[in-house]
């Protein structure tokens, strides 16, 4: 969620999808600890979806 704000199954799927491109360009431009942060994010959405009904 975010700042408490509850997101539709769609909104997190496009949030996964954004932020995993968003890492691979990090990783690609050789920002190691942005693309770290940015995948924790991802995990934290991805969790979210997993608890979703």
């Amino acid at each position: 969620m975010v700042m408490g704000k509850m997101l539709s199954v769609n909104d997190i799927r496009t949030a996964i999808r954004e932020l995993s491109l968003r890492a691979q360009l990090a990783r690609k431009e050789g920002r190691l600890e942005d693309a770290d942060e940015l995948e924790q994010r991802v995990d934290t959405y991805r969790e979210e979806l997993a608890a979703r009904p």
